[in-house]
């Protein structure tokens, strides 16, 4: 209780084939101060979710390392900054320590997690400050980045 942190709700969203073995994996660690839900949600349901976070996490690895991850422009559309894991081109959507964070490992995602939940909600610089810098993301659409870098080269 002592140690700043938040009691924190974690919703997985989804039904892929291993959703049944991550929930058991989920009861096995016996957490206290975390409760996780998994669930599938309707379209329309989805960006209301994500609305109502603080933070979203996205797992999300390419395999071909050219692909970004829709959720993540999702959560972007919604205000909602993000930890993203690493991959090769990740950093063109999610800019770290800008409208969000880049983890490597387990452990990384956990020490960005706390850091960002420390004193929460009195105490939340970081996540105002990413959710500040998305307001400007927002604003930036296609046909405005299409003129300024790919029209100049045709």
């Amino acid at each position: 209780k002592g140690s700043g942190l938040p009691n924190i709700l974690c919703i997985i969203t989804g039904k892929g084939p291993l959703k049944t073995h991550y929930e058991k994996e989920i009861r096995k660690k016996g957490l206290n101060r975390v409760k996780i839900c998994t669930m599938w949600l309707e379209a329309e349901d989805y960006p209301v979710i994500l609305g109502c976070a603080d933070l979203g996490v996205s797992l999300h690895k390419s395999s071909s390392g050219l692909d970004l991850p829709m959720k993540v422009v999702d959560m972007f559309g919604c205000g909602l900054p993000v930890c993203a894991i690493e991959f090769n081109c990740i950093q063109e959507l999610v800019q770290h320590k800008s409208n969000g964070l880049i983890f490597n490992s387990p452990e990384s995602l956990a020490k960005q997690i706390k850091m960002l939940s420390k004193g929460f909600p009195e105490t939340n610089g970081m996540l105002k400050q990413f959710r500040e810098n998305l307001i400007s993301f927002q604003s930036l659409r296609w046909h405005h980045y299409w003129k300024l870098h790919v029209r100049p080269i045709l």
